[in-house]
């Protein structure tokens, strides 16, 4: 019975986790609709470990401005080499994601390209005086929009293989010790019966 338990208790673990992932994607609009906050550049707004929930938006809606008026967005910084590995229940950027505050907009060639700047920075991250170099809206994964303080720490915990191979031996040990106290009891079922045969 324990082992059923278990099963079912897994199963129904594995139907939640899919179906969230799915639902979360569909209605966030990206494949990235969760990211935990890595740095207090956007501190005291938005403190470190931070869990964001992310919805994609177009440039045109993006709404651009000091603190607190500007839209907080996460984008893909340039990079020489950059990679993207979705495995649909997490998607891994490198380099990863930046999320800031838009504080300036601008529309060049029909493309809106945005000055961002973290909260808790002195400066912005591009130039100022260069909106060529700000971030395009193509670059723009979406915009923040709530996140729960501290609840991103164990998505950051899981970017550790040690914690990670430390949660897989506890998922094994959770299995095999109902299967080794089910022998047990079989063999407990079973004396009786050879007693009965002595007699």
């Amino acid at each position: 019975m324990k082992m059923k338990r278990l099963t079912l208790i897994l199963l129904v673990v594995a139907v939640v986790i899919v179906g969230g992932t799915a639902a979360s994607r569909a209605i966030s609009g990206t494949n990235l609709p969760f990211a935990a906050v890595q740095s207090g550049s956007m501190e005291p707004t938005i403190p470190t470990g931070s869990l964001l929930f992310i919805q994609y938006v177009s440039g045109e809606d993006i709404v651009a401005g000091a603190s607190p008026v500007g839209d907080v967005v996460i984008y893909r910084p340039p990079a020489e080499y950059e990679t993207m590995s979705d495995y649909f229940f997490f998607t891994v950027y490198n380099p990863t994601p930046i999320s800031h505050r838009a504080i300036m907009k601008t529309q060049i060639n029909g493309t809106y390209y945005f000055l961002t700047k973290g909260d808790n920075n002195a400066g912005p991250d591009q130039w100022p005086g260069v909106p060529s170099s700000w971030v395009p809206e193509t670059r723009i994964i979406g915009k923040v929009v709530f996140f729960i303080p501290y609840a991103g720490y164990p998505f950051l915990w899981f970017k550790n293989p040690m914690v990670v191979a430390g949660a897989i031996l506890i998922l094994i040990i959770l299995i095999i010790i109902p299967i080794g106290e089910k022998k047990e009891d079989n063999k407990f079922e079973e004396k009786p019966s050879e007693n009965k045969k002595a007699l």
